[in-house]
């Protein structure tokens, strides 16, 4: 595998449909059975499912609480507050057109999802409004809920998703105007994402605190 793989962190734009129109649904539903019984047992026993027509097109299932390592000082600053590498959720793609920023295909299947910051560094200047990401990764290469613990093993686990190599990742923003959650918003110029509000709680504490923020499932980044 080549360095640069790993030092690579590629913005993700679900290119779902354009001309689809989604609806949001939260369902009671189990966590899929290809995810190991260790991260199962965090995740929370229902989905957000983004319906095209009546069928789901991505499923999430987020975990019961968001890891923090510190309390977020307001709404915009929550996403800086999650741990890096921490599980987040699992996700299910269940449709046909997920593509990368490169027009790599995501195959449907069952990832987990993990939360990762993009690169400073020079490769990346400018290519997305926010580093903050949700970075997906095969069932079959993320078992444990602690077995991926650092940058460089996350970016390979999730290359293995495309046919470059580049990690699959979707984008996150700090929360735009007063939309509820969870509800569909469209953040930014020719981006859709679901608003979202999860239970957060600091590492090794008790503190908790809510993190708000939009993800975006369709849009891409800067070239």
């Amino acid at each position: 595998m080549n360095c640069w793989i790993f030092l690579t962190f590629s913005l993700l734009s679900v290119g779902l449909s354009s001309a689809a129109e989604f609806t949001l649904n939260t369902t009671d539903k189990p966590p899929p059975k290809e995810i190991g019984e260790s991260i199962r047992t965090v995740l929370q026993p229902k989905a957000i499912q983004l319906l095209s027509g009546d069928k789901p097109a991505l499923e999430i299932w987020f975990r019961q609480e968001i890891p923090l390592k510190s309390k977020p000082s307001s709404a915009n600053d929550a996403l800086g507050s999650i741990t890096e590498i921490a599980l987040i959720g699992a996700v299910a793609v269940e449709e046909k057109g997920v593509q990368d920023y490169k027009g790599n295909d995501v195959s449907p299947g069952i990832y987990t999802a993990r939360f990762g910051l993009q690169p400073q560094d020079g490769d990346h200047l400018g290519t997305a409004d926010y580093n903050t990401f949700l970075v997906l990764i095969p069932a079959d290469s993320d078992k444990e809920l602690n077995g991926i613990d650092k940058f460089k093993p996350m970016v390979k686990a999730s290359g293995k998703a495309t046919s470059s190599g580049h990690p699959v990742v979707l984008s996150l923003r700090p929360p735009s105007g007063e939309a509820a959650a969870p509800s569909l918003t469209e953040p930014a110029t020719d981006h859709k994402a679901i608003r979202l509000k999860l239970p957060g709680k600091i590492s090794g504490g008790s503190d908790k605190s809510d993190i708000v923020f939009d993800l975006v499932y369709q849009g891409k980044g800067h070239t």
